[in-house]
């Protein structure tokens, strides 16, 4: 079991950091030595992990780095672009519970995990009074630094979009061809700060598996694009990264049917595919009967694992993280889950990212 405990050193946090920073906003963590022009080109690329990325064979100037712990999208994303840890900001699994709704969310949608409508959370409590937080994005445009954001139509303007990239302009496309011609339309314009974010590797990697030759494919095809654009373009850096990588997986375990876990719990376990929160202590059960999961708690700052805590935020008792190539899934409703690769645990194969500067 190859697990790096050392995560926020040479982390996408400093990278973070150094956009930021670049730019001359405070920022929360060290930064990296990045030669970084006066413009900047920030692509995030969903999925793509350094384990994905070696594969594509595509030669770039590149290095690993860590991403955050948990890694999954919607705990990478806030922490980038709200420049904070996961312990800051509490935005830190796929599904978080929230105690002023009384309900599991799905945070990348703030919705009921149960049944997916789009942002319904917003008619009872809107996402930015629970996350009461200013993104880095809103304070770049307020020090008068140039920003545009670029990203898929479906999630444009959701509720979790405009918490992590606050009154940022948007630019939305439909299809990767039209995404590369709205960033090629955006660098002519001459921007300080570009942001674009791509999900598609990600898409494939959850349904083929990380090492399918469409993966990695859609990988090298999407890389040999960007690295064609930045060509063009010399008058800006591309800093070029993922928010995790994927495991392949073994074997997926429904937590549903083990009912002497389900009979002491006060909620559900939430989170995400391989790391699970526990609302109560349930660690002594899970050590005897789950040998395959670490388990960090948060009367012990949870080692560390989420960086810095902001005690006021709703973080739960107890978070697990698989060590083997299992899905833990705790099933909140009828709709039948399965992938061949998943991530937001702590093996290198999904925490280890790349960071390709051009």
């Amino acid at each position: 079991m190859d697990i790096n405990y050392d995560i926020y050193e040479n982390s996408i946090m400093e990278l973070s950091s150094s956009i930021f920073s670049h730019f001359g906003i405070k920022v929360s963590s060290k930064t990296m030595d990045l030669k970084l022009k006066k413009r900047v080109c920030f692509i995030l690329l969903d999925g793509l992990g350094w384990n994905i990325y070696e594969r594509t064979g595509i030669k770039m100037e590149s290095m690993k780095i860590n991403t955050v712990f948990p890694s999954t999208t919607a705990n990478v994303l806030a922490s980038i672009f709200l420049n904070m840890y996961p312990g800051e900001h509490g935005i830190i699994g796929y599904q978080v519970y929230i105690k002023e709704l009384g309900s599991i969310i799905n945070t990348l949608g703030y919705t009921s995990s149960s049944a997916y409508i789009r942002d319904s959370m917003e008619k009872a409590i809107p996402i930015k009074k629970i996350f009461n937080f200013e993104s880095a994005m809103e304070r770049l445009i307020n020090n008068g630094t140039d920003v545009v954001n670029i990203i898929p139509s479906n999630i444009n303007h959701s509720s979790y979009s405009n918490l992590i990239y606050g009154n940022v302009q948007s630019q939305s496309y439909n299809t990767f061809y039209h995404g590369l011609r709205l960033l090629e339309r955006e660098l002519k314009s001459g921007h300080d700060f570009i942001s674009f974010y791509a999900p598609y590797v990600d898409l494939v990697a959850h349904k083929l598996g990380p090492y399918d030759d469409y993966t990695i494919e859609s990988a090298r095809y999407i890389l040999s694009m960007i690295k064609r654009i930045s060509e063009k373009y010399t008058d800006y850096t591309f800093l070029i990264t993922a928010d995790h990588g994927h495991i392949e997986v073994s074997d997926i375990i429904n937590l549903n049917e083990d009912k002497s876990l389900s009979d002491m719990l006060l909620l559900p376990p939430f989170g995400d595919a391989r790391v699970l929160f526990f609302y109560n202590d349930v660690s002594s059960y899970i050590n005897d009967n789950y040998h395959e999961m670490l388990i960090f708690k948060r009367s012990e700052n949870y080692k560390n694992m989420l960086g810095r805590i902001n005690n006021r935020i709703n973080l739960p008792e107890i978070i697990t993280a698989a060590t083997s190539n299992n899905i833990y899934h705790y099933s909140l409703n009828e709709r039948e889950y399965r992938m061949l690769g998943a991530h937001s645990s702590l093996l290198p194969e999904e925490m280890e990212i790349p960071l390709i500067y051009l």
